[in-house]
């Protein structure tokens, strides 16, 4: 059976004569429990006015919501990142273990989309290393295509770039029937240009210039590193 209101407010009535007893037993709690005072609402009694005290209190509890909700954020961050190392640590191992192009490619695009939550990975290789790249033909900048001094320009420039696309430079990285959303295209460079790597989402958000590029940046010189020991 559920409490009547009567019931509820005697209920509360108790409760809140425990309180009162307590306090009235021991006048020194809120001294020794001084951060309760920026969670009570104690309605100072001058008119209309506001008391310095009053402003005082409240403007200490909008300062501790603010200090708990950044400090809420940090821990958020910290998780994150602590992930993040996990995951960029058991691509390091992967890609130490390849001992193929082949075998580079597709770990790669394999490890980047479970690990990394991303929906599309793909390679484009510059079309001036196309004689070292046996099997990869389909992964090499089209020297007819349109898009073909975009792509080297992208590559040369050696810094991240954020989409979405164009219609129709998308299909060159994601294929004809992708829903990609956002997207970020990492160079990858040793000496010479070698190509870069598209990461595309589903998701508006998932891919931001505004997020920081230091992972996408490492990412790139992770799996450059590796490339270059087969493209000589």
């Amino acid at each position: 059976m559920t409490k009547t209101t009567s019931e509820q407010a005697q209920a509360t009535d108790i409760d809140e004569q425990t309180v009162m007893d307590y306090l009235k037993n021991h006048p020194d709690a809120l001294n020794r429990h001084p951060e309760l005072l920026t969670q009570l609402n104690v309605d100072h009694q001058s008119g209309s006015a506001v008391s310095l005290v009053e402003r005082q209190l409240r403007l200490l509890r909008d300062e501790n919501q603010k200090l708990k909700d950044k400090l809420g954020n940090l821990v958020q961050i910290a998780r994150e990142n602590e992930e993040l190392g996990q995951r960029f640590h058991r691509l390091s191992l992967e890609l130490m273990a390849a001992d193929s192009l082949h075998d580079i490619v597709a770990m790669t695009q394999n490890q980047v989309q479970t690990f990394f939550y991303t929906d599309y990975v793909s390679f484009c290789f510059h079309d001036a290393l196309r004689d070292q790249l046996h099997g990869q033909e389909n992964n090499i900048v089209d020297a007819n295509s349109k898009y073909a001094s975009q792509l080297r320009d992208w590559i040369h420039r050696r810094r991240a770039v954020f989409g979405p696309l164009e219609t129709g430079m998308d299909q060159v990285f994601f294929g004809i029937h992708n829903q990609m959303q956002s997207c970020v295209l990492i160079p990858l460079y040793h000496t010479n240009d070698i190509g870069l790597l598209a990461l595309g989402s589903k998701s508006k958000e998932r891919f931001n210039p505004h997020k920081g590029t230091m992972f996408l940046d490492q990412l790139g010189e992770l799996i450059s590193h590796k490339l270059k020991n087969y493209l000589v």
